[in-house]
């Protein structure tokens, strides 16, 4: 209906345009109708009469003045006398001929102007009436055509927004899947479905996150419990017994402890940052390296200038999780080397170790919260098969690294170990 409206009002516009045109273009076209042939200024005369002929040159013509003159070559008083008499008669004729046809001619012109404007009126008329019909009957052609049109126009987003209505976090790895060609609305279809994509992920994540957590709580609470019951059990229990159940399960307490602070920093990191400040690099990988216990790991720092903005307390979490995890996945007599400078104007922190030998494809996973490499550079989730850690570490890094803008990047080292770069956006 609305491209119809419009097309209605552009061939209104138009016939209007057009009859203005054809009405007031043309003009008055009615031209004087002329009885006879004028040469230059005069008109042809009869001939003299008998008794001129012969003694007189006859005149040519007659001036603007309207007298007929004659010109004597040859001629006496009395044949000037008789001319001249002859030239007034003439002249009352043609006076008398000039006023009748005067008035027959103006009568005339009057019909004939008539005749014509009646004709104008007539053919403006017609033309507006069979234009008015032809505007109406491609008015009502465009609104079906219109209605067709944008039906089939349409109709994927029917099928998108119908589609769509079905899908919730219970089916999310169906997908619209439009058929057709590759237009605008394809390219729609295909941005929901890459949207439905992520979302997926992230909800499977989400689910696998929660899962591992609850594992990774319930395992120490368990042990909790039975520690408890084993000292609770022993009729007799002495006071090493009860001292050794104390501190394992004070142990066991530390280590929930650790995992609820690294969960909660991976939530926080999450969420983004509320407010940048200067970070400089350089300054915080100094300390923590300072402060982190090598257990006989050789630790060596090349350390350049390299400043960002970010929130200072999640850029030293960052560092801490990189070293501490180069220390712990390494070889006994292994080394950890720690990096700072700028790259391509980007400040950059690189942080590689010697240890197990990781698989190209199995990089991806260690990133995942609870994934951890186990004894033989496998990827493992479970507490049995690895060493001491909770296998948030990298999670917790790619979190923060994505609250920065900043890029992660893992790469396996061919004879052993990782190397694992970050780099930030420039800051002052």
């Amino acid at each position: 209906m609305l491209y119809g409206a419009l097309f209605l009002v552009a061939g209104a516009a138009l016939l209007a345009i057009t009859y203005g045109l054809v009405a007031n273009g043309t003009g008055n076209t009615a031209k004087p109708i002329l009885l006879g042939k004028q040469s230059g200024t005069s008109v042809a005369l009869p001939a003299l009469p008998s008794f001129a002929r012969g003694s007189v040159a006859v005149a040519a013509s007659v001036p603007k003045g309207g007298s007929v003159i004659y010109e004597q070559k040859t001629a006496g008083p009395k044949t000037v006398v008789q001319v001249q008499a002859y030239a007034g008669q003439v002249n009352a004729t043609f006076s008398r001929l000039t006023a009748v046809h005067a008035k027959e001619l103006a009568t005339l012109q009057n019909r004939a102007n008539a005749q014509i404007a009646d004709v104008k009126r007539s053919q403006l008329g017609t033309l507006l009436t069979r234009s008015g019909l032809a505007l109406a009957i491609m008015a009502l052609a465009s609104i079906g055509l219109g209605w067709v049109m944008a039906g089939r126009a349409l109709r994927p987003v029917r099928t998108m927004s119908s589609r769509a209505r079905g899908i919730s976090e219970r089916n999310l790895h169906e997908r619209l899947s439009l058929d057709g060609p590759d237009d605008e609305l394809k390219e729609l279809g295909e941005t929901f479905d890459g949207l439905l994509g992520r979302l997926e992920a992230a909800f499977e994540s989400q689910r696998r996150f929660v899962a591992n957590a609850s594992h990774e709580l319930r395992t120490p609470i368990t042990l909790e419990r039975a520690l408890v019951e084993v000292a609770l059990s022993d009729p007799k229990p002495s006071i090493d017994s009860l001292r050794e159940t104390c501190r394992r399960v004070l142990v066991s307490s530390e280590q929930q402890e650790r995992l609820i602070e690294a969960l909660l920093t991976l939530a926080r990191s999450q969420r983004g940052l509320e407010q940048r400040a200067p970070v400089d690099l350089e300054a915080l990988t100094a300390e923590v390296v300072r402060a982190m216990p090598s257990n006989g790991i050789r630790i060596k720092t090349t350390l350049g200038d390299a400043r960002t903005t970010g929130d200072s307390a999640m850029v030293e979490r960052l560092v801490a999780n990189l070293v501490e995890n180069a220390v712990r996945y390494n070889e006994p007599d292994g080394w950890v080397t720690a990096w700072t400078g700028s790259r391509d104007g980007e400040p950059t922190l690189e942080v590689s170790n010697s240890g197990p030998v990781v698989k190209p494809d199995q990089v991806h996973e260690l990133v995942k919260p609870f994934s951890r490499l186990n004894g033989n550079g496998a990827v493992a989730v479970r507490n049995a098969d690895v060493k001491q850690g909770l296998g948030l570490g990298l999670s917790i890094v790619q979190a923060i690294a994505d609250a920065h803008d900043a890029r992660l990047t893992t790469t396996p080292r061919p004879e052993g170990g990782l190397t694992v770069t970050v780099r930030f956006p420039g800051g002052d």
